[in-house]
């Protein structure tokens, strides 16, 4: 049986085999059917070749694998934004999920969400990186794709105090409120 691989939540490919040691002859060929262990989960899984007949020859049947590989999901943080006040930004503000197959939610993943980046207590205006981390899964390769933190300047109105003085004398301090 022929080694075949295939991505998690994929339809399995055909499973096919070679005549590896010696040859049909007369237009021959082999009946039965190659099947594979059952499982859907990433791993390896054999595929049977012993029912492959012909009563002809003198069959020895060599099994294969079908490897299952993780599918890959993309998690992404969702941006977010605040007015500067002093106050350093922790969290998030949620993430979209993009690769689950099967019909799968988040129930599948192990771990815990959590946040990173540069965002995590971050205070003074500007553009800082909010990181999704923490998730695990047998079955996925987990993927994260920052999202942006912008905190934008305190709008304030600055007004001069007016002033006056007598001529010749020194200018009073200025001031503002």
């Amino acid at each position: 049986a022929d080694t075949q691989t295939k991505v998690y939540g994929n339809v399995d490919p055909a499973l096919t085999y070679q005549v590896s040691a010696g040859s049909l002859v007369n237009g021959d060929s082999l009946s039965g059917a190659l099947t594979r262990s059952a499982g859907e989960n990433v791993g390896s899984y054999t595929i049977n070749a012993s029912a492959l007949a012909n009563g002809n020859y003198l069959i020895t049947a060599n099994n294969g694998a079908l490897a299952i590989a993780k599918a890959p999901l993309s998690v992404t943080a969702n941006a977010a934004s605040k007015t500067y006040g002093g106050v350093a930004y922790s969290g998030g503000n949620g993430v979209v999920y993009s690769g689950f197959v099967n019909g799968e939610t988040t129930n599948v993943l192990g771990g815990t969400l959590a946040y990173a980046g540069s965002s995590q207590g971050a205070s003074n205006a500007g553009s800082y990186a909010i990181t999704p981390v923490g998730l695990t899964s047998s079955n996925y390769t987990v993927s994260y794709v920052d999202g942006a933190l912008t905190i934008s300047q305190r709008p304030i109105t600055v007004t001069a105090d007016t002033q006056t003085k007598v001529y010749g004398n020194v200018d009073p301090a200025l001031t503002y409120q």
